[in-house]
């Protein structure tokens, strides 16, 4: 499965995701990264009983507000 900015690889009875994201200027990347991390990881194990293996947040870009 593969939509923009998300990758999905399966194997066996693990997953890993991988996704790509634009943060807003001025945010601290790595606090978003990390809740990223921890919502998905919890919400694809609660959904589907399968275990995540890895979540990789890549930043895409940073957008700055006009």
């Amino acid at each position: 499965q593969s939509s923009k900015g998300v990758k999905v690889h399966t194997s066996d009875n693990e997953i890993s995701i991988e996704l790509h994201v634009i943060v807003e200027f001025g945010t601290r990347i790595s606090v978003v990264a990390n809740n990223i991390i921890e919502k998905v990881k919890y919400s694809i194990e609660s959904l589907t009983g399968m275990t995540v293996n890895a979540v990789n947040v890549n930043i895409q870009g940073v957008r700055v507000q006009k």
